[in-house]
């Protein structure tokens, strides 16, 4: 993947080659720019690659390594992220509402006018 960065090596985790599997980041121009992956570190090399690829920083992915379910600072990073999205797009909708009834005053002033012009006529 053109622009990603070696940033560790993730000595835990093995790939179907027998090597310790690299956790890569995306570049700025990549489809998911600044997003962490794992991949198998002879990927480059046709015949020696497992083919491993992972993302590492998938929503669905914070698992606590001792319970195997969601970690409870992994939910809560969840819920203020999804809360700070939801706040947005009410920012947004608001915009719009407002934009919305703008436009409506001025399309019904050009028909005032437009039919004002028509009976001078």
């Amino acid at each position: 993947m053109t622009g990603s960065s070696r940033s560790s090596s993730a000595s835990s985790k093995r790939c179907g080659c027998g090597d310790e599997v690299v956790i890569y980041t995306a570049g700025r121009r990549a489809k998911n720019p600044g997003k962490r992956f794992r991949r198998c570190p002879n990927w480059k090399d046709v015949n020696r690659s497992c083919g491993l690829f992972e993302w590492v920083d998938d929503d669905y992915s914070f698992t606590d390594l001792s319970g195997g379910g969601v970690s409870s600072d992994a939910a809560e990073l969840l819920v203020e992220t999804y809360k700070m999205k939801n706040s947005k797009l009410q920012i947004k909708l608001e915009i719009e509402r407002k934009t919305s009834s703008v436009m409506k005053k001025l399309l019904l002033m050009s028909w005032g006018v437009t039919w004002k012009l028509a009976v001078w006529v």
